[in-house]
């Protein structure tokens, strides 16, 4: 274009040659930037601008807990932290305008006597995120925001939004190219780029195995892009930073995380590949050679990961090293979740209910909120409990004859997991009502399983009757109330499902279990949920939270 505009005749005055290139400049300036809207201090009159004493006190805390965040998150330049807080309508990225207000929301989430402040926090969040910019304009502020809230947005961690955020953080990764070294970008800013692109890859795993949906960054695509340099993780080491209350005036630096993030993001590689074997099958033989890179890996980071606290532990405060245990116990639970998912198959039927058994185990030691760093994403906190849940009350419906010890473990197992949920609503303030209704899904499968294995105990008990003379009474059997559609609610006079009919939390089952010619329900109640998602055997979570959706509007 340029060449075409010298080639126009000298005779074109030099007004027109001069308007040629500025119209030339504004299209490639657009081209490039791909500006969603035109924003005017108008637009933006309801921000919440502190004044100047709160403002400061108010970057002072985020000063102080973004460092948690390195090396993933940073701070915008001085100049634009000052209009993040005092000119929001003048912020070109409104990314900043969520990471800042969003980070101080989940500070003061849990102090009742800030209620107009945390408002003013939510409402600069909700209005950014109105702005369709952030979502049009590939930019890496926009990326980080997307991650804050994915691992710590308590009000947006349900399935149908988190699985959006989280797509729209991938999709800005990729266009940005995050993940190639450009040549352009100092050494240091290519390594923030890649831990940032590894980051969003576990978390994008993470978010697929939680709901049962396809993967946004394929494994076999980024299997080959380098993880980040041992320079750039060993920043990340929140546990024992100040704004984790560590006093020390030059404490030594641990190397846990950068150990923790290393063996994650191997893990995220893993759970890719078993993504992908969920999706398309596999031979019980290609399941076996996962099984045994997956069981190396999990033997070899609680080796590294144990000898890092040991070593530590000469230095490091109680609370860092009880944060150092909840990672060990995080990263274990995560493997075992991966290892149930990928041992479907009668072959491994035994091998998969005891690693069910020994993640929900693990259940009480992963009470946290968003305070703690080694914890996992919310989603893994709330809704990977119940793939091993559903396994163990499969292995409790199906069980026939009188109650045994092992099934009054299992049953103990489920009961623990309602409990779980139960001690998460106190530390999720803005999530208590999700863990609430998490709560009732657990409660009343674990209701459902406990009336099956009272039903199977009368049964058996009518059956010894019933050989002593034919006067004995006799019970219907649970299996053949399936043929008496009309007395099916008649089989649940002890479960308390809230506004659910029990139906609904049956149809929401993984649709791979069988539970035929078990439970009191007609074909109709069963419902098809097998046709509404990618992974048979997870919790239909979109069904859920868009019912739960409806009903609240």
């Amino acid at each position: 274009m340029s060449a075409n505009i010298e080639a126009v005749p000298q005779q074109v005055s030099d007004d027109t040659r001069r308007s040629a290139y500025s119209g030339l400049q504004y299209l490639a300036t657009n081209l490039r930037t791909a500006n969603a809207t035109l924003r005017t201090q108008q637009d933006h009159a309801k921000f919440y601008v502190p004044s100047k004493a709160i403002g400061y006190r108010l970057i002072s805390q985020f000063l102080e807990q973004i460092e948690l965040g390195e090396p993933f998150l940073s701070t915008p330049p001085d100049e634009h932290l000052g209009q993040v807080v005092f000119e929001p309508h003048k912020v070109r990225d409104m990314g900043w305008i969520i990471s800042f207000n969003y980070m101080l929301l989940s500070i003061v989430s849990d102090v009742h006597e800030k209620a107009d402040e945390k408002e003013n926090f939510r409402r600069n969040v909700q209005l950014a995120l109105n702005d369709s910019s952030i979502f049009l304009e590939p930019r890496e502020a926009n990326i980080k925001a997307f991650v804050l809230l994915a691992m710590h947005g308590e009000e947006y961690a349900a399935p149908n939004i988190s699985w959006m955020l989280l797509g729209h953080a991938c999709r800005q990764a990729e266009a940005l190219g995050l993940h190639v070294l450009a040549l352009h970008f100092a050494v240091a800013h290519q390594q923030h780029r890649l831990c940032l692109f590894w980051l969003l890859f576990m978390m994008d795993k993470a978010c697929a195995l939680a709901f049962g949906r396809p993967a946004f960054l394929p494994t076999a695509v980024y299997d080959q892009v380098p993880l980040p340099d041992n320079d750039s993780l060993l920043k990340f080491h929140p546990h024992d930073r100040a704004a984790f209350g560590n006093t020390q005036v030059n404490p030594p630096i641990s190397t846990f995380g950068c150990h923790f993030l290393r063996k994650s993001f191997e893990l995220s590689k893993l759970m890719g590949v078993i993504l992908d074997v969920l999706v398309t099958g596999a031979s019980s033989e290609t399941k076996c050679e996962i099984r045994m890179k997956l069981d190396a890996w999990h033997t070899d980071t609680a080796q590294i990961l144990t000898q890092t606290i040991d070593t530590e532990s000469l230095f490091a405060a109680p609370k860092h090293l009880r944060e150092m245990a909840l990672g060990v116990n995080s990263l274990k639970f995560q493997y075992l979740h991966v290892r149930v998912l990928l041992l479907k198959g009668e072959e491994f039927s035994a091998l998969r209910l005891s690693s069910a058994r020994e993640a929900i185990s693990l259940l009480p030691t992963m009470v946290s909120n968003w305070s703690s760093v080694y914890n996992g994403v919310v989603w893994q906190l709330l809704y990977f409990p119940f793939t091993p849940f559903f396994v163990i009350f499969e292995n409790i419906i199906q069980h026939r004859g009188p109650s045994t010890d092992t099934i009054q473990q299992d049953l103990t197992l489920l009961c623990s997991t309602v409990t779980y949920f139960a001690e998460m609503r106190s530390q999720m303030h803005l999530l208590a009502p999700v863990c609430s209704r998490l709560q009732s899904v657990a409660d009343a499968c674990m209701r459902l399983a406990q009336l099956h294995i009272s039903n199977c105990a009368s049964d058996s008990t009518s059956d010894d009757r019933s050989s002593q003379g034919p006067g004995a009474a006799h019970s219907v059997r649970l299996a053949e109330q399936t043929d008496h559609p009309s007395e099916t609610h008649e089989a649940f006079p002890s479960i308390d499902a809230g506004d659910l009919d029990i139906a609904n939390y049956l149809d929401w089952l993984p649709a791979d279990m069988d539970l035929n010619a078990v439970l009191p329900l007609s074909e109709n109640e069963r419902g098809n949920s097998a046709n509404r998602r990618t992974l048979a055997s997870i919790f239909d979570w979109f069904s859920w939270d868009a019912y739960y959706a409806g009903i609240e509007t």
